[in-house]
């Protein structure tokens, strides 16, 4: 009699798999835990948001504000990562924030966010050949400023700067080695406060023109003054002729002794002067005389 034989036995693929292993939750709180609110830019964004916080002792929230994800280094991680441009872009702004705060020692700041925002975007525009519109850089700063007040403060910004909104490489290169050396999370305070030569490099060229010597080593005499004459005083000049020498002179002192009176000529009395239109002219036969030359006078000055 013949036997029957079971199934085989299906091996599944529970068998290769960990025992730690769990389904995927549906649970939103675990996509809520892994959210980074830094969008990995945490060490620069909290670099410069230390930086402004510092220089204009401005608070960590805007103005009428308490949203969390709103803080200044959350603000400055979201403008980091959503116009990805590259980190000097971001130490540009905090120069051109620098030379403000040079310009304007006691200035202090009610919004971190503003003052980032602005130095931020015009930096974009300076080292950047394609940037955003203000319209886009309104998103970027997520909508806590409308339109018209981005315009103006960019506006407002650029002048208070005197236009200085160019940062060199040797000028860009010093200031981020030290902010990244100062302004580290192990950094201890009080922060420093950099010069103006090491953020300006209008201010270096005019300190070494004013303090450089003359290229011949002497001393300039400043109180020298030259005469340049002018026009008229040339004509004159030229005009008298020179005094002859004491040779030429039958006078034993020609300073004391009166010269002698010029004789009249012949006066014609006869003489008119016609106008026609625009032409004004003299019409007379009679030959001048030398009465007639003292009288001259120049025609074009």
């Amino acid at each position: 009699m013949a036997s029957v034989m079971a199934p085989p036995t299906i091996q599944h693929a529970g068998k290769y798999r960990s025992k730690s292993a769990r389904p995927p939750s549906t649970d939103p709180s675990s996509s809520a835990r892994s959210f980074d609110p830094f969008y990995g830019q945490q060490e620069l964004a909290g670099l410069c948001a230390r930086y402004v916080s510092h220089l204009f002792q401005c608070p960590v929230m805007p103005p009428n504000n308490s949203n969390p994800q709103h803080k200044l280094p959350y603000f400055i991680a979201y403008a980091l990562n959503r116009t990805k441009l590259h980190p000097s872009v971001a130490f540009s702004a905090l120069v051109l924030l620098s030379r403000l705060k040079a310009r304007f020692p006691s200035a202090k700041g009610s919004s971190g966010h503003r003052l980032f925002i602005s130095a931020f975007m015009i930096s974009s525009k300076v080292m950047c050949d394609d940037t955003y519109s203000n319209k886009s850089w309104a998103i970027v700063a997520q909508n806590l400023f409308a339109l018209r007040e981005v315009n103006q403060m960019e506006h407002e910004m650029v002048n208070y700067l005197d236009f200085e909104l160019t940062v060199d490489a040797y000028t860009l290169s010093n200031f981020e080695a030290s902010v990244k050396r100062d302004f580290s999370p192990h950094a201890q305070e009080p922060y420093p406060r950099y010069s103006l030569d090491m953020i300006s490099k209008r201010a270096r060229e005019s300190r070494s023109s004013s303090t450089s010597p003359s290229r011949t080593g002497l001393s300039v005499d400043t109180t020298c003054v030259i005469h340049v004459p002018s026009p008229l005083e040339s004509a004159t000049e030229e005009a008298v002729p020179p005094t002859p020498d004491a040779s030429y002179s039958n006078s034993t002192s020609p300073a004391t002794t009166p010269s002698p009176e010029t004789p009249l000529g012949y006066v014609n009395m006869d003489v008119t002067i016609e106008a026609d239109h625009y032409d004004l002219c003299i019409r007379s036969a009679f030959v001048p005389t030398k009465s007639q030359f003292s009288q001259a006078r120049p025609a074009i000055w």
